[in-house]
């Protein structure tokens, strides 16, 4: 694959290094920053439209024309996972898509990153049960936290939300792990830690994973819980697993070259570290700097000081 192949891209990016999934090529489904909820802490920056009216926001025929195109390499990848601008549950071909996927490429598992909002819609249970693994949130099990950490839909109700993703458990024979994002001050006390605990026992996953402020969020008042409390929660919570860093991440050097449009493409949608970016290309740190330099100069991006290291990142 070439680079200039890369940038016709406009609905799949990556290959990205994932900390749950390893190497993972990503399809953005809605436009940004399009969801159903608003989390203080998302990523993506500030949802813009707060919905949740179900429709084909991209086209579906040339989403699937770009995985053809990427996926005729034969690319080493671990996952195929729906991610990226918004909640892709929202959008109404994503059967279709998944099941394009293991019919033409039925060596590529996919997962699906969602905010489990919408399972209490049997509709949209069945649209995704083709995918792999499904990667759920929980941040909270009380309508004040759930209110305060997510910011939802007024249509949304989280008693409706639990059951719905007990009742995906009992559909979804496959993978269902749940995530939870730790909030210093909001959910990290120990009544919202048993009521989460609670009701991930009603959810039955199979995996439950910990997770804590790494690139910067909406919001900045923000920070990341300390390792010892992660490690205390994770415990608390049946033995959760805290996400691993990508600093333990190899290169795979998927991506021959980087320059300004491909580093605007990824920033987009997660903001990332010199040395993220530096795991799925074969260009030094130092071109990698250049280029970010650039973008900063031209006032396109911004560069934010985290635990971590210094994020690029959309001024938000």
């Amino acid at each position: 694959m070439t680079y200039k192949k890369h940038l016709r891209y406009k609905y799949i990016f990556g290959p990205v290094p994932s900390r749950r999934l390893g190497l993972s090529l990503g399809i953005d489904l809605m436009p940004h920053k399009t969801c159903t909820l608003n989390c203080v802490y998302c990523e993506c920056g500030k949802t813009t439209n707060l919905t949740m009216n179900c429709k084909e926001y991209i086209p579906v025929e040339p989403l699937q024309e770009e995985l053809k195109d990427f996926l005729s390499s034969n690319p080493k990848l671990d996952f195929i996972t729906f991610s990226g601008s918004g909640e892709p549950t929202l959008h109404t071909g994503i059967k279709e898509i998944i099941n394009f996927i293991k019919k033409d490429c039925p060596k590529y598992k996919i997962a699906l990153l969602t905010n489990g909002t919408l399972f209490f819609q049997p509709d949209i249970r069945k649209q995704i049960s083709g995918v792999d693994i499904v990667i759920a949130s929980l941040d909270a099990a009380s309508k004040q936290n759930f209110k305060k950490i997510n910011r939802p839909h007024p249509g949304l109700d989280l008693p409706e939300i639990i059951e719905g993703l007990v009742s995906l458990r009992k559909e979804f024979a496959k993978q269902l792990w749940m995530e939870v994002f730790l909030v210093p001050g909001i959910n990290d006390n120990r009544d919202e830690l048993n009521r989460i605990k609670k009701t991930l026992s009603l959810i039955y996953p199979d995996k439950i994973q910990l997770n804590t402020l790494d690139r910067p969020g909406v919001e900045s008042w923000i920070r990341p819980a300390s390792k010892k409390d992660l490690l205390d929660a994770a415990s608390y919570l049946n033995g959760a697993d805290v996400i691993k860093s990508l600093d333990s991440m190899s290169n795979d050097g998927v991506l021959n070259k980087n320059d300004c449009n491909y580093l605007l493409s990824i920033i987009k949608r997660r903001p990332c570290t010199a040395e993220d970016i530096s795991k799925i290309s074969d260009n030094s740190l130092e071109e990698i700097y250049r280029h970010l330099d650039a973008l900063i100069e031209k006032g396109l991006i911004v560069k934010k000081n985290m635990p971590r290291g210094a994020f690029y990142t959309f001024d938000s």
